[in-house]
């Protein structure tokens, strides 16, 4: 490990480090003697917890059913073991759901491209239940929303905004994506009219369907993002979360492994978007939590906004620290938040302040004629739902 790998993890405890070793195949090459030594005095609980914290349960199963000199208790490998086989039939159930919305789109003629899900678990790991997913992402074009929501809702699907989610004429840019649960099959779809939700540029829907391909996993047609546009969307969705759960790094991971990239192409598409500090933030990341090998093309990329690229990096290890001691501090959060936005975002970042939010229609139904009336209104209603989140934090104070 090098110097500034031991930096970056030296305030994890062994637990964590134990689960990266594990990730970057590390212990594979010490002896039993070795394994046995640096597994005394884990707490297989605190273990156990930050493996489910970071959804990474069957990844790290299998890799103990296969050491099989490590010496595991044996409760531990039986609760991994559960975590592992619900997984499974939880990606094979979001598997028969995605190939039933897929096709009632294509049905009603709404192109859709699906983002992650069981269609991303086999693309990036050739088995599905070798990663979690709590939903399906689902891009679709802007001027298709609609006519998805109400195939959706045949489907017995709800919206969790309920009616407010369309009802702002904003929400076309203001939002990126609506969220419906089933109620009796408790899945949860998400559907997407843009892949990041800061109003940045990125490609659009046009360009990404004449890029995308069709996922090898399904018998009936399902198409995925290209590899580069998804590199693209998986570190960006990574940064802006902080990266608090290993399982989207561990992704980068594998595609840097095992997937064949055009980094010319990558490097081109985060310029243009204004993310190059979050890509050079994730290769920062892999390289020295997950020992990812990188080669010359990619170091180079790692090097552009390689100052923003690091303290982004330092940001996400704090995160992801933090985590183990209490929640993440949502001032800080936020600032981390506006740090990744290039210049342009945080010039649309203040215009979007000025326009009314669905919380506003929540806050303060108005019939649609007089939806004029949120312009003038936003900052009393935002100040108003500010006061009423201290109130109630410092009743639950006390």
């Amino acid at each position: 490990m090098t110097h500034e790998s031991e930096q970056y993890v030296a305030e994890f405890p062994k637990e964590l480090r134990l689960i990266l070793s594990m990730l970057g195949g590390e212990r594979t090459a010490l002896t039993s003697e070795e394994m046995e030594s640096w597994l005394q005095g884990v707490d297989w609980s605190l273990f156990l917890r930050l493996v489910y914290h970071h959804r990474l349960y069957s990844v790290i199963y299998l890799y103990l059913k296969k050491e099989t000199a490590l010496p595991v208790p044996k409760a531990v490998m039986e609760s991994l073991k559960q975590q592992y086989t619900l997984n499974t039939f939880r990606m094979l159930q979001l598997t028969a759901e995605m190939e039933q919305v897929c096709g009632a789109f294509r049905e009603q003629g709404i192109r859709n491209i699906t983002l992650k899900g069981p269609a991303l678990a086999h693309d990036l790991y050739g088995d599905v239940s070798m990663r979690t997913s709590k939903d399906l992402d689902i891009l679709i074009p802007v001027q298709d929303v609609e006519a998805a929501a109400r195939v959706l809702q045949e489907l017995g699907y709800q919206s969790k905004e309920g009616e407010r989610a369309l009802t702002v004429r904003s929400w076309k840019w203001r939002e990126h994506h609506i969220c419906y649960i089933h109620p009796v099959k408790r899945t949860q779809i998400e559907i997407h009219w843009r892949l990041n939700p800061d109003s940045g540029r990125e490609s659009d829907f046009e360009v990404l369907w004449q890029r995308s391909r069709f996922s090898t996993y399904t018998q009936t047609p399902v198409r995925m993002l290209e590899t580069e546009d998804l590199w693209v969307y998986l570190v960006t969705h990574g940064a802006r979360h902080g990266w608090f759960r290993l399982r989207w790094l561990l992704d980068i991971d594998q595609m840097i492994r095992t997937m064949p990239m055009d980094r010319q192409k990558i490097e081109r598409r985060l310029r243009a978007e204004g993310r190059l500090s979050i890509g050079s933030q994730t290769l920062h990341l892999v390289s020295n939590l997950l020992h990812t090998p990188l080669d010359d093309e990619y170091r180079s990329m790692m090097l552009m906004n390689v100052r923003a690229g690091k303290r982004l990096a330092r940001e996400g290890v704090m995160f992801m620290k933090d985590m183990l001691d209490s929640p993440a501090d949502l001032n800080h959060y936020r600032s981390y938040l506006f740090a990744l936005r290039s210049t342009r975002q945080k010039w649309f970042f203040f215009v979007e302040r000025l326009y009314p939010s669905t919380w506003d229609v929540h806050q303060l139904p108005l019939p649609r004629s007089l939806y004029f009336l949120y312009f003038p209104l936003r900052p009393i209603l935002w100040f108003w739902r500010r006061l009423k989140r201290s109130t109630m934090a410092e009743r639950g104070k006390v």
